[in-house]
């Protein structure tokens, strides 16, 4: 059953976007959660953007976990150090 909800590719529609963050993230609760939800159940472009940025916060969690390559991370250090003095 499609409730006036997109059934193509595309952004979330412009009034969910914040409440489907807000789910992805775990700050929504109550009514907004579930409303956000049931909406996120029958819009398709609504529905994707939640489980895209669900999976990619979950992804973003996983990597913190991971040490940095230290090599990287010390190219890294030194590019902003050279950026700073430039600037």
């Amino acid at each position: 059953m499609n409730l006036r909800g997109h059934t193509t590719e595309g952004p979330p529609c412009r009034r969910m976007e914040k409440v489907l963050q807000q789910i992805a993230d775990g700050r929504a609760r109550g009514l907004k959660r579930w409303y956000g939800l049931a909406h996120a159940a029958r819009c398709f472009r609504c529905g994707n953007f939640l489980q895209r940025l669900s999976l990619s916060l979950e992804a973003l969690k996983m990597s913190r976990q991971i040490e940095p390559d230290v090599e990287a991370l010390a190219r890294l250090k030194a590019r902003v150090k050279e950026l700073s003095e430039e600037g």
